[in-house]
């Protein structure tokens, strides 16, 4: 009985070993299968990649048709944006070293004025005690000049003492600086002392337009007190604007004075040419951009430009040569995409390319390593191809 036990166990043990190297076997030969099927899937995508045949129910249904790859002079370009500008010396700001109270005024925001134009009357208490303090000097400077002469006689006669003479020579030359001090302090204040002594006193002063231009703020109304120094009236002169541009760090070396300038405003209008006036010499903030200033030739044009209104510009570096296919042969990636050469009947090869910066009417610039003699560019249906392209593409079965 231990004997056949003994025999049962074993062949139970044998039996076991037997499915499990089996089951290793079948395990081993699937997985040399799926490695097998995976490779030939590999193979199968990556055959011939970049080509595509079409049949011939294809070609017509989708309405390919064929051009060239032009090479086309172009200008070359830098793009940017910047603001309409007025330079500071057409722009003024008026305002009083005295102190006084508003008693008349015409001014309003976009009224045009004229140089020596008045628009607004400041009566000062200041104002009057200066020419007060004229009048009074300029009497006194008088007397002074005639005992001055008085005391010249004494003296050389040997009559009065030389002292006498010394002081009234310090009074009256101390006396005729202050005089010429008030003299210039009044003509800033607009008021000629040729004006004063023939008219007398004038309580109030009159604040002119110092520039031929139009009002862009009034900082006062009637009867509203002013402080010495503060702003009253922003004026603007249009008769000289450019347009300030940025350039980016790395097109900053391609700018040079007196390059032509496209500029297009946000009406929609036809863009207007101009020309690179000035180049700055230091980029920027942290954005390193550099600051061209530029100019626009037809003064109809610049006479109709709103200072602050935003713009955007092409500038001119140059010419050069481009390789230009039509904007319908260029399958877009987004800064990339691909056309479709004809190789054969019916058979395509896709070429990846980058696109350009030049545009020539319907023309988009490509540029690719490849060189295009003579080939055959779809320059209709491209779309349709890739999308067939795209579906062979696909693995099998998925």
């Amino acid at each position: 009985m231990k004997t056949l036990k003994s025999i049962s166990q074993k062949r139970l043990f044998y039996a076991g070993l037997v499915s499990m190297i089996g089951l290793a076997t079948i395990s081993c030969e699937s997985k040399t299968e799926e490695a097998d099927i995976e490779q030939n899937k590999t193979i199968v995508d990556t055959s011939q990649i970049d080509q595509i045949k079409l049949t011939p129910q294809q070609y017509q249904s989708i309405g390919i048709q064929l051009g060239n790859v032009k090479l086309e002079t172009v200008s070359d370009e830098v793009k940017a944006n910047g603001i309409v500008e007025l330079p500071p010396e057409n722009q003024a700001t008026l305002s009083l070293p005295i102190s006084g109270k508003i008693n008349y005024m015409k001014g309003i925001p976009g009224q045009p004025v004229r140089k020596g134009e008045l628009l607004a009357t400041l009566e000062s208490f200041e104002f009057i005690q200066l020419q007060q303090d004229y009048l009074q000097n300029a009497s006194q400077l008088a007397y002074q000049e005639k005992e001055l002469e008085r005391q010249r006689t004494l003296s050389s006669e040997n009559v009065g003492a030389r002292k006498n003479f010394e002081q009234a020579q310090a009074n009256q030359r101390s006396t005729k600086a202050l005089l010429q001090s008030l003299e210039a302090k009044l003509k800033i204040l607009g008021l000629s002392t040729e004006t004063l002594n023939k008219k007398g006193i004038t309580p109030a002063v009159r604040i002119v337009s110092s520039v031929n231009g139009y009002i862009t703020a009034a900082n006062v109304n009637l009867g509203k007190e002013v402080a010495a120094g503060q702003p009253i009236f922003e004026l603007a002169d249009k008769s000289d604007m450019h347009i300030s541009l940025t350039v980016f760090e790395h097109d900053a070396s391609k700018i040079k004075k007196d390059q032509t300038v496209m500029v297009q405003f946000n009406d929609g209008a036809l863009p207007v040419k101009a020309y690179v006036l000035m180049v700055g010499k230091v980029l920027e903030g942290e954005t390193r951009t550099l600051n061209v200033h530029a100019h626009i030739k037809d003064r109809i044009q610049e006479a109709k430009l709103v200072p602050g209104a935003y713009v955007n510009a092409k500038i001119q570096t140059g010419n050069r040569e481009a390789t230009m296919v039509p904007a319908a042969s260029i399958v877009r990636k987004g800064a990339t995409g691909f056309i479709y050469i004809e190789e054969n009947n019916k058979s395509f090869r896709r070429i990846p390319v980058e696109i350009g910066n030049a545009v020539k009417e319907d023309l988009v610039e490509i540029i690719s390593k490849n060189k295009f003699d003579n080939e055959q560019l779809v320059v209709k249906g491209a779309y349709l191809i890739d999308a067939e392209f795209a579906k062979r593409s696909e693995p099998a079965g998925e």
